[in-house]
């Protein structure tokens, strides 16, 4: 993936909080920093979808639902049906169409989630 450089200045008591939320991390603030501005620009250009930690890395799901965008696909895939899928998780349509709107511009990222999730080899650790 090709990169491109952002810069920015903040207050200072708002880098330490950073350094600090990337020591925690065990990252690096430029990291930290990157992340914050994908998943910030994502959450915007896509209302109800957040992020957060999982098995497979950072994951998208429904905000305020504990439920990953790649459930929702697999679900969809399933039912053959969006008012079928929202009657499973009883939602409104609504939050079906923003999983399933994230899911089809981010395919490959929702196929690792859904492979990281579910993968059912042997822990190892």
């Amino acid at each position: 993936m090709s990169t491109a450089y952002v810069s920015g200045r903040v207050p200072a008591r708002y880098e330490r909080l950073v350094a600090k939320q990337a020591r925690s991390a065990r990252t690096s603030k430029s990291d930290l920093v990157a992340r914050y501005i994908i998943e910030k620009s994502l959450e915007t250009e896509f209302p109800g979808i957040s992020f957060r930690d999982s098995r497979s890395g950072r994951e998208a799901y429904l905000t305020g639902h504990r439920v990953a965008v790649w459930e929702v696909l697999a679900v969809r895939e399933e039912t053959k049906s969006v008012e079928r899928t929202a009657d499973h998780f009883r939602w409104p349509r609504v939050l079906v169409m923003r999983a399933l709107a994230y899911a089809k511009a981010f395919p490959e990222e929702i196929g690792r989630s859904r492979e990281g999730e579910t993968d059912t080899a042997p822990f190892a650790g």
